[in-house]
């Protein structure tokens, strides 16, 4: 995801607007990641702010959710892309906020991802997001199925260009841990306990 593009240079890529915010989800499109929940959201967002735009990239329930984007009417500023993988990093350099809702979490695989792009997090406090995401240090941590809670954070990071960029360094140095290498060199330290362990018994 360290790929050789500034953030300007991905959005003309994937012609994206360069005046607008872009705040990015990505998952499957389905309940337990929050996508209806971020559709509440932007209908908050849109009420201070029109300079956004907001992309939503996976599989899943695509027309379902954009009926509902019809519904509340925020669909000029929701763009549904489907399944996406070949442009991902793109995606995640062009963005100016990555956001995950969920409802529930094991590992959050996906805000790695975005902070090793140096997009600074928006999700929610559940499962093993907090282990991934520290608030106020890499990222931003909101209460689940809390569309207030969760437009306060986008909009104070809209707002506050210092503390976006601030959020997103710490976050690509923190990426660094989860390296292959790095979870090798813990690998192999567990192993190496466990065998002087069983040596000295």
């Amino acid at each position: 995801f360290n790929i050789p593009y500034s953030k300007v240079e991905c959005r003309k890529r994937l012609k994206l607007d360069l005046e607008k915010n872009v705040i990015l989800f990505v998952g499957a499109l389905y309940p337990l990641k929050g996508p209806h929940i971020l559709l509440w959201t932007i209908q908050r967002i849109v009420k201070w702010r029109s300079d956004v735009i907001f992309l939503f990239l996976g599989g899943g329930d695509i027309k379902k959710y954009k009926s509902l984007a019809g519904k509340l009417e925020i669909q000029r500023f929701v763009r549904f892309y489907g399944y996406v993988r070949r442009n991902l990093p793109l995606y995640f350099k062009a963005a100016d906020i990555f956001v995950l809702p969920s409802l529930s979490e094991c590992f959050p695989l996906v805000s790695l991802e975005a902070m090793a792009s140096g997009t600074p997090v928006v999700a929610s406090k559940v499962g093993g997001i907090p282990s991934v995401v520290k608030d106020g240090e890499d990222g931003l941590l909101v209460p689940p199925n809390s569309p207030g809670k969760l437009a306060d954070a986008i909009i104070y990071l809209l707002e506050n260009e210092e503390v976006r960029k601030k959020l997103g360094e710490n976050a690509r140095k923190k990426v660094r841990n989860y390296s292959w290498e790095k979870i090798a060199e813990m690998t192999e330290r567990v192993y190496e306990q466990i065998i002087n362990k069983l040596r000295n018994n």
